[in-house]
This record gives structure tokens, sequence and C-alpha cells, in this order.
């Protein structure tokens, strides 16, 4: 490797991330390959080559997680050409390299080579195949006029620049002898089908290294907390929750036990993350559930279950080495269910530990082991029932409370959506159904909701959802009825705290 191979180019480097996604997903630049959000491991290269990273987006919530710079189009739905002259005005260098955001396989060497070719020309394209690839190519600012009077004129297409600025095209020949021609398959894929996402959702392992907060925690966390507080929280906890389920088992349940230590370790890494203490928040996600199943009952009274886990927290707390903490343990575990209430960076950061571990790949597992243990397994029924999930997945991002939280939350809101995707499509394919996943509007909150398309006697369903007032929540109650035999469902679900939710009556 030379100095040169190292060396950042003299130019900024725009990532277009606008695409509607029509065919595959809205959201496909954070689709994963190899465990790595696509559009992150095309900053990363990005960053590896260039002195200046923007990406232009519409939608910046989706990608502050990147660290990059965001620019928003002049003018929405104008298309790529818009992206490429927003970025161009923005960018702080002559020349900028203009690529998709769902390119998850850029090669370095053939960047550089097209910077080489630059001189003279105000465009550099590749044509590895005899048609330009105008997403994986260099532009001065130079164009811009060129683009503004096209954009102007309603002209999208980014080919009809070429009549007015200095166009290099880079034909297979050019590739051949630079020795890039091997490298072509993957250089320019992009990804726009299922079928293609998942050709090459297992490739990429020689990509750029992940950000560092993936890397492992290292020692258990729950090795920071006292060994007879620990003893007394899960003790504790597998006791209510057995309590709660005497009648129908006599083996002693554990979910909440280890769903408490989940939460406590994710919270503790939020709290390393995010710069705060992580004692307190590993012992604030322990607590947080012992209020759920109190004295074997749930939810049978007007105290809400953080209240009672306040009192556990008391009783245990009382006298160990760490009852410093319970202030502030306390205090986080009320904001739980306290609009408005401060829990401060514990509080976020418990608020977003539980909220995780029930998202993506866990979040699914979670939702069927769950639903086991309340007598309901695989039917229509539970599988309208996983709305809750996705609608809690589809506003995970913009409603956990910490940096850290949010980013994760966004891969794994892609794949709780992927799962059901796919299961319902394997559930129609062997004829044991056919649910569609439909997004509605209710009370102004978007829900994704898991619609049969016809009841099992072959009637007509019919829908209906209203939101109504519970004890911690303001809930949604989705009703199917058939009139042709007269059948009938429902369930409800506390909607997740997003701008916009109606107030309590």
């Amino acid at each position: 490797m030379t100095a040169s191979d190292t060396q950042k180019l003299d130019a900024s480097c725009l990532i277009l991330a606008g695409g509607k996604g029509t065919r595959l997903s809205p959201d496909k630049p954070l689709l994963e390959i190899n465990g790595q959000a696509i559009i992150a491991r095309t900053a990363a290269v990005a960053a590896s080559l260039f002195t200046e990273v923007l990406v232009v987006t519409n939608t910046p919530q989706k990608y502050g997680f990147l660290g990059l710079p965001l620019v928003a189009d002049q003018r929405q739905g104008r298309g790529p050409l818009m992206g490429i002259y927003s970025g161009l005005l923005a960018a702080t260098h002559e020349t900028a390299f203009v690529c998709a955001a769902d390119m998850p396989f850029l090669n370095p060497g053939l960047i550089r080579a097209q910077h080489e070719e630059l001189d003279g020309h105000d465009i550099v394209v590749p044509c590895p195949w005899g048609r330009p690839e105008f997403l994986h190519a260099f532009y001065r600012k130079g164009c811009l006029s060129a683009m503004g009077r096209a954009l102007e004129a309603g002209m999208l297409k980014i080919e009809g620049l070429t009549g007015s600025c200095q166009t290099l095209r880079l034909d297979q020949d050019w590739f051949a002898r630079r020795g890039l021609a091997q490298d072509l398959d993957l250089a320019f894929v992009n990804i726009n089908t299922m079928e293609e996402y998942r050709r090459w959702q297992g490739r990429g392992r020689e990509a750029p290294s992940p950000p560092s907060w993936q890397e492992d925690v290292g020692p258990d966390a729950l090795a920071a907390i006292a060994p007879e507080v620990l003893r007394r929280i899960s003790q504790t906890l597998i006791e209510q929750e057995t309590a709660y389920q005497r009648q129908s088992s006599q083996e002693p349940l554990s979910s909440l036990w280890t769903h408490s230590s989940r939460v406590g370790r994710i919270a503790h890494r939020i709290a390393r993350a995010e710069g705060w203490e992580p004692g307190p928040a590993l012992l604030a996600g322990l607590l947080h559930d012992t209020g759920k199943f109190a004295q074997g009952r749930y939810h049978e009274d007007d105290i809400p279950e953080e209240e009672h886990a306040v009192e556990f927290a008391r009783s245990i707390l009382a006298g160990s080495v760490h009852e410093a903490w319970l202030p502030e343990v306390s205090q986080a575990i009320l904001s739980m269910y306290q609009a408005g209430q401060d829990g401060g960076g514990l509080g976020r950061a418990v608020y977003d530990a539980d909220s995780l571990d029930k998202l993506g790949c866990m979040g699914v597992a979670q939702f069927f082991a769950k639903n086991a243990l309340r007598r309901r397994f695989l039917d229509d029924d539970l599988l309208a029932r996983a709305s809750i999930e996705l609608t809690y997945a589809h506003h995970a991002p913009g409603t956990l409370k910490t940096a850290f939280g949010r980013a994760l939350a966004r891969q794994r809101t892609l794949r709780t959506r992927r799962f059901y995707e796919d299961l319902l499509e394997e559930w129609r394919q062997l004829g044991l159904g056919a649910l569609d996943i439909l997004e509605e509007d209710i009370g102004g909150i978007t829900c994704l909701l898991v619609v049969p398309r016809a009841c099992s006697c072959g009637g007509r369903l019919e829908t209906v959802s209203d939101i109504r007032d519970a004890l911690k929540c303001r809930s949604v109650i989705v009703k199917y009825s058939c009139a042709q035999c007269g059948g009938a469902s429902q369930y409800s679900f506390c909607l997740p705290n997003v701008r916009g939710l109606p107030p309590r009556g």
C-alpha cells in the first residue's frame, strides 16, 4: 500500500439517502448486510476516502446515528438531481463524489481511480456495462448552474447534464486497463428488491469495522451487584410471578427475572455509552418490574406497578451496600409511567433498555414465549396480536430517549418488520390463512395492524378501532367481527408515547 492509497482525497462525498424505496422499503439504507446497516457501510468507506462526508436526506431523524452532517433538499420531490445539487451547494470542496445510500460494497480503489480522471472534466461517470452509473460519479461545482436550470425547467434526469457539462464516461476498456474489471459485480451493487437483499445479506465480512459501540461489553455487569441483593431481587420476581401463575403451574416461573436481568444489563450499557454512572442504571433495570405481579395480582388495584416496585426496592436495598442509590433508582422507576416525570439520565437509560429488550430478534422470541406462558399459541388470533409488536417497533426510533438507544432501535425496528412479513408470507403459502400488515391512523397515531383478509368461515371481517384510557397509558382497542357467522374477537395495547397522542379523557 502506497501513501497515495491512504491519503484522503481533496473532495467531498455526498451520500444520497432520499429514495422512496417503493420496491423494498423506504428504510432500505438501514437494512443490514452482515450485521451492519447498508448506509453505515457506505459511510465507513466514504469516511476512509474523503475529508468531508455529507448525507443528503429529507428524513434526518433516521440517520443522525451516523454522526455525519445532514443536508436537506432545496426542494423536495425532485429526485436525485436535486439531491446532488443541494449537496454540492453545501459541500466545502470544489468536487464531490456522489453515491447512493444503498450501495453496500463501494470499492475504494475504484473511487480513487475515478478521481484521477477529473482533470478537464466536470463529471466523471463509470459505464461498466455501457450504461452510466450517475450515482457513483464525481461532479464539480461548475455543474451547479446547469443543474439549477434543469431543475427549474423540470428536467430531472441527470443524463441531461452531459450536454452542457464536460463529461468523461469510463467504459469497460478503462476498467480493464486499470485492473478493475474483476471488481464490477460488487462495486456497483445496490439493493432494490427483497430477492437482491437476501442474495447479498451475508456478504461483506471485509467491510470497515462497525462503530465502537457494537463491541463486546466484557464481564457480566451483574457482578457489580452485591450477591445478597441480587438474590433477593431474583427471588422477589420469581415469587411474584409464580404466585400469579400458581393456578396453572407448580414450577417456579422466572421469565420476569430473566427479562429484568437483561434490562438491567442493557441499561448499564446505555449509561456507559452516554457517560452516566452505570451502577444505578443496572440496579434500576433489575428492580423496575418487581411490582408487576405484586402479591400475585396483575393490575387488580389502582396502584401503578411502578409504585409497588419502589416499595420492593426500599425493602431490598435498605441496609445494603447499594442503599445510597435508592433515591435515584426510585425516581427512575417512577418515571417509567408518570407523564412528565423526569427520571434524569438514569430514567432514560432504563426506559430505553426496557424498550430495546422487546425489539428485533429478541423481541420476536419474547413475544411468542410470553404468549405461550399465557396459553396462547400460534394461530390467526396470535398473529393479529403481533400488531402490538409492529406498532411499537415502528415508533421506537422516535420514542426512545437516548442517542445510543435510538441508534440501536433503528436496526431492530427493521428486523421486527422483516420477520413478521416473512412469517405471514409462509403462513399464506402453507394455506394456513391470509393476513396483511396495514398502517392505520388511530387517534392521529400510526398503528401497524395485522388484519385477516377474511373470517375462518370465509365471511368478510369488519375491523373497528378506538382509543380508551387505561391505568398506565392511552390504550388502543381493536375489534374484529364477522356478519356471516357472528364471530368476534378483540385485543388492546398501550399506544407508544409519541407526539400527537390524544390526551386522556
